[in-house]
């Protein structure tokens, strides 16, 4: 088996990564839900020499110059919230090589906004500043979590795609009719099953999982739809 056909390998190598990434961040939410809201973190003026973002803000852009160094960005199917094309990654290698064509997803905001109203709903009201560290440390480790399974999509589309080409030309990239190549209710019956024995596992209520998975596979049907698009025209624009 190629590098390319192992990394679209939808049951031996894409399904049990997100099943991975659910644990992982049910694990986060669970562990984000024993600190109250705590407000303060995601507004300006907890940082200092930096009061203009918030404390969410200048630890998610730490993590990802981190990450970005290390040559995360690299890789097609990975994204980021903030822009980090201009950071130089300190390993030298190759550059990645993959079956899935880069794409900036540009579901960064959307997922905050969720995720801030996520805490909301499932954590106690209130603010102990004697936790804003564990907080914030939380919700990166979930925020890059969630951002790393949905733009998993990205892989589930070219997979798609490659197992029926013709079949997605013929959409002509209307939505309905991608959807109906796309989604999959036996498989999204299964995410969700997990969603319900994670939560019963970690002793999370289970709404405020299944809630947040069925977010997330929207999010990623979205990418889908997206990244399938780019692909249809990169195909009907090829000589015959």
């Amino acid at each position: 088996m190629s590098v390319n056909s192992k990394e679209l390998d939808l049951a031996g190598t894409i399904r049990p990564g997100l099943d991975t990434l659910a644990n992982e961040i049910v694990i986060a939410l669970k562990r984000r839900s024993r600190f109250p809201e705590n407000m303060p973190v995601y507004s300006p003026g907890l940082v200092t020499g930096s009061p203009d973002i918030s404390l969410l803000q200048y630890e998610l852009l730490a993590a990802e110059k981190n990450h970005a160094e290390l040559g995360r960005y690299a890789y097609a199917a990975q994204d980021s919230f903030n822009d980090m094309s201009h950071i130089t990654p300190v390993i030298i290698r190759s550059q990645p090589q993959s079956a899935v064509r880069p794409m900036p997803s540009g579901v960064g905001q959307k997922i905050i906004d969720f995720y801030l109203q996520w805490v909301s709903n499932a954590c106690t009201a209130g603010t102990d500043e004697n936790t804003y560290g564990e907080t914030v440390t939380t919700d990166v480790l979930t925020l890059l979590a969630v951002m790393e399974r949905v733009n998993l999509g990205k892989v589930v589309a070219e997979s798609k795609l490659q197992e029926q080409p013709q079949a997605f030309l013929a959409t002509h990239g209307e939505r309905d009719a991608m959807l109906s190549l796309i989604v999959r209710p036996d498989r999204q019956d299964k995410v969700f099953d997990l969603a319900k024995e994670l939560a019963q596992r970690y002793e999370v209520p289970e709404q405020h999982v299944v809630g947040f998975f069925e977010f997330m596979v929207a999010t990623t049907i979205d990418i889908e739809v997206d990244y399938l698009r780019i692909r249809l025209n990169e195909m009907q624009a090829q000589p015959q």
